[in-house]
């Protein structure tokens, strides 16, 4: 007999927005691209922090475009960093890019961005012509 496994995620109330921007582009080849950005937000609602980071996309087609990239979050302060990796498919609707994906956050931090270590997190982007961008963050529990 199979195993049924009953899985229920919750995704909670987001736990980062961020404004940023696109901040270098470049062709690597046919239908790829590499891409470094970097944005300013607010983590928990009062941790201000700096992110950067890079991804490469490729356009499938369509309208449907995969990133897998990877970041750095950093305190204003410059005290306490985390990494992350992520996986997104942008798909163009209404005109802009609409970008959903998955990050997983790791940290050495003891601090207030140690609530981010191993955490499994949804994302949605949106990125206009100009490549400034705007995304909203929740963990999944």
């Amino acid at each position: 007999e199979l195993l049924k496994l009953k899985m229920r995620y919750e995704a909670e109330e987001p736990f980062f927005e961020e404004k940023g921007r696109i901040t270098d582009q470049q062709e690597i080849g046919g239908n790829r691209s590499q891409s470094m950005y970097s944005a300013e937000g607010t983590l928990k609602g009062n941790i201000e922090v700096i992110n950067k980071g890079d991804f490469v996309s490729i356009s499938k087609g369509n309208k449907v475009t995969h990133a897998q990239g990877q970041g750095v979050i950093m305190t204003k302060d410059g005290t306490e960093k985390a990494s992350y990796t992520f996986l997104a498919v942008g798909i163009t609707e209404e005109g802009k890019p609409v970008f959903r994906g998955s990050a997983v956050y790791s940290t050495d931090s003891t601090g207030r961005l140690a609530f981010l270590n191993n955490i499994l997190s949804f994302f949605q982007l949106e990125i206009d012509a100009a490549g400034n961008f705007l995304s909203i963050v929740r963990e999944l529990k």
